[in-house]
């Protein structure tokens, strides 16, 4: 019999830091920095949640949520060009203006620590003493690190040598997502102009670059050691979606007439 419920526990705590200021000459600039920490005893997700590796010792689930991001820093910042109408220079209308009236350059920098990853193992119903197979954790071998020697990476990004598989009867002693995946950093650029169109209408042509540097954006790597030829493998990007953070570099033009 298989009941769900919202009865688990959960708890956040974080530091928030901001830091704004506008200039007098079209600049202005922003910084956001937070650190914190997500923790629960099982994560709630796509409608259902994580299954507990014992199902009597839900407090044994106890730990950094899935969602859990501990740092994470925005920046941003916008400049109007001091030409054009109400502007500092070429405010009267000529061939000056026309060109380089309205013009706004954007940028946002963004940058988190990757979310935890769970490992597991899988195991028979008989090896357990409830009989009870799923979201079962391996054991740790003390001492060794669970980075590889030569360091992380998409081919290896979790050392096998941590974690053994649990005597029978027994339960792993491998703390629930122990592991992190890849930390994401990106920037966005944008170039936009406002071109004015009459008294009531405004045409706005934008140029946007998402991820301008086109780093790659790693997903979270393989973690099943029963399946040692893909364990800690990278084997996804942290967006395969059409849009958003996370991607690769993307490129957009829009066109937008306000009246």
């Amino acid at each position: 019999v298989e009941y769900r419920g919202n009865a688990n526990n959960s708890n956040f705590n974080a530091l928030q830091i901001s830091a704004q200021r506008y200039f007098r000459r079209g600049l202005s600039l922003a910084v956001n920095y937070m650190w914190s920490h997500s923790i629960d005893d099982g994560s709630i997700g796509g409608g259902g949640a994580d299954f507990p590796q014992f199902l009597t010792c839900r407090a044994c689930e106890r730990a950094s949520s899935d969602q859990d991001v501990r740092h994470a820093f925005t920046a941003d910042s916008v400049y109007e060009l001091p030409y054009g109408r109400s502007k500092s220079h070429l405010s009267e209308p000529g061939l000056g203006r026309a060109l380089l009236g309205g013009w706004q350059l954007s940028s946002i920098g963004s940058a988190r620590t990757g979310l935890p990853v769970n490992v597991t193992v899988d195991r028979s119903s008989s090896d357990l003493i409830d009989g009870y197979a799923t979201s079962q954790r391996p054991n740790v071998v003390p001492g060794v690190s669970l980075t590889p020697s030569g360091g992380p990476s998409p081919g290896g990004w979790i050392n096998p040598a941590v974690f053994a598989i649990p005597a029978k009867g027994t339960w792993g002693n491998a703390g629930r997502n122990l592991a992190r995946a890849s930390r994401l950093w990106q920037m966005d650029l944008s170039l936009s102009r406002n071109i004015e169109l009459g008294e009531t209408a405004r045409l706005q042509f934008r140029a946007e670059a998402f991820n301008i540097f086109n780093r790659a954006q790693y997903g979270a790597p393989l973690a099943d050691i029963s399946a040692p030829s893909n364990f800690g493998r990278i084997t996804s990007l942290a967006n395969n979606g059409p849009t958003g953070s996370g991607t690769p570099r993307q490129v957009q033009f829009a066109l937008r007439l306000a009246f």
